[in-house]
């Protein structure tokens, strides 16, 4: 469990203290007061990255030249970073390499940009992908490193004034070893993520959802993909196909969701993912993950809001975000902390 958390200099905090001793949390306050970025700081910690930004230099306060996170559960976990730097610790000892840092600290976090899962950029689903499988595969971070390198090289390569096709065809088959084996790994992780959709579903009484990973070439022959690619990669200076390009795309009852769901219905897809992403870490990695909600009652049913109930108690902690308590169903806030956010007071 979360016992506390420091933030200093990051988004709109100078300097902000919270301690926790239970396993429900309720953050209560105005919008824009920073709520969810206290959630973020968690993640943070958590996974490296940040669920509303690609840049960690935009989480620094305006005008400060670092910012800090520290969070306290069974270990200290820190994340210093200014503009030029970032700097990840456990119990105070530095971690070089992100595969040695993450996979200490599990959390799962539902946000409304959550979203972008459904109907969001190719680059919002691939990047869901490598933050979730990097905290359950020390080797996948690796891997990606290792495939962006020979991509760099092979898209130099085809930029060159006199093309040397042989040097691209041994980058090419550099690179579709790499594919081949980051392939496998993403799509286990869909279906293992299927899998646990099925009785989530079930049990929130919610459509059939199913993930369907879309490659931009054929796995069973990629040296006839990139042959068949070649002149196009030649035309554009670019590789036109491989894992950097993959997406995922997500259906309910059998139908497109980015095209059939309703708002309300994407909302209920993103939230069943994120809890099948739970049941994911539990069974892979042993470790019950924390449960990090943003607003997760917002325009939900009181039938889907009794149903998500039981998932959350059940929880080992939770924090919840919320602009009034009196959005939180009695149930929850019977046995839970209220903390009132105030804002950079």
């Amino acid at each position: 469990m979360i016992k506390s958390i420091s933030l200093i200099n990051f988004r709109l905090f100078s300097n902000l203290e919270l301690s926790f001793n239970n396993s429900l949390i309720i953050l209560s306050g105005k919008n824009g007061i920073g709520k969810t970025s206290i959630l973020e700081g968690i993640n943070l910690c958590s996974t490296t990255k940040s669920f509303r930004e690609t840049n960690l230099d935009n989480l620094i306060k305006k005008d400060k030249e670092y910012s800090k996170v520290v969070v306290n559960a069974d270990k200290e976990y820190g994340v210093f970073f200014t503009k030029d730097n970032h700097i990840f610790s456990i119990n105070q000892k530095e971690y070089k390499r992100l595969k040695d840092y993450i996979g200490n600290l599990y959390t799962v976090i539902f946000s409304s940009s959550d979203l972008k899962l459904i109907d969001g950029s190719k680059m919002d689903k691939r990047r869901f992908l490598d933050i979730e499988i990097s905290t359950l595969n020390k080797d996948y971070l690796k891997l990606i490193s290792e495939y962006k390198k020979i991509l760099e090289e092979r898209n130099e390569a085809l930029k060159a004034s006199n093309i040397d096709k042989t040097y691209i065809g041994i980058l090419t088959d550099e690179l579709i070893k790499k594919i081949e084996k980051i392939h496998e790994i993403r799509t286990n992780f869909i279906e293992m993520l299927n899998y646990e959709l099925i009785n989530i579903s079930k049990n929130l009484e919610f459509c059939k959802i199913n993930l369907k990973y879309i490659p931009t070439y054929d796995i069973k022959n990629l040296t006839k993909s990139y042959k068949d690619k070649l002149d196009l990669d030649i035309k554009t200076r670019s590789t036109n196909i491989g894992i950097h390009r993959d997406e995922f795309k997500i259906f309910i009852d059998d139908n497109d969701a980015e095209v059939f769901a309703s708002l309300g219905q994407k909302r209920m897809i993103a939230i069943e993912i994120k809890l099948a992403l739970k049941e994911v870490i539990k069974k892979l990695i042993g470790v019950e993950a924390i449960l990090l909600l943003d607003d997760i009652f917002a325009t939900l049913d009181n039938k889907k809001v009794n149903k998500l109930i039981e998932y959350i108690k059940d929880a080992k902690q939770a924090f919840i975000t919320t602009t009034s308590v009196f959005e939180i169903p009695e149930e929850l806030l019977k046995n839970a902390s209220v903390i009132r956010v105030r804002g950079d007071e």
